[in-house]
């Protein structure tokens, strides 16, 4: 399992470096917010089942799986989080959720933006928010009080 982590963090920090070769920065964790972001699986209305949660702590942003959904027969991880058990920290965001994030220059995401009163550098806000849903991916955040 150690290589298989290896391996993946090495794809994530290429990942990152390529952002950066974009002139793209990816978003940095800023301080407590008492937010989170809820991803929900495919599926809609009553179907759609809770997978894991995002939030920031001590300037990380963590993932973790939700516990009912990584006990489920037949979960399948998230390719950038293999483990189900684990719970993930980092200072940067991870690609996974910071590929959903528009340029805040768009002059629709700008309106969103200022309509909600959040800054582009309110990530989870701007997830939560903005980026929720997406034609090309199946997941859904949802932005929510942090119990």
């Amino acid at each position: 399992m150690r290589g298989v982590v290896k391996a993946l963090a090495e794809r994530i920090w290429a990942l990152w470096d390529q952002f950066d070769s974009w002139g793209t920065r990816m978003p940095r964790a800023t301080p407590e917010t008492g937010l989170q972001v809820r991803v929900y699986g495919p599926g809609g209305g009553a179907e759609r089942q809770l997978i894991g949660v995002l939030w920031q702590e001590r300037g990380e942003f963590v993932f973790r799986y939700d516990l009912a959904f990584a006990r489920s027969p037949g979960a399948k991880a998230i390719s950038a989080f293999p483990d189900l058990e684990d719970t993930y920290t980092s200072r940067q965001l991870w690609p996974f959720f910071a590929v959903r994030i528009p340029p805040p220059e768009r002059a629709d995401v700008r309106d969103v933006l200022a309509k909600h009163g959040i800054k582009p550098e309110q990530t989870l806000e701007v997830l939560g928010t903005v980026a929720k849903r997406s034609i090309s991916n199946p997941y859904q955040l949802d932005l929510a009080a942090a119990p």
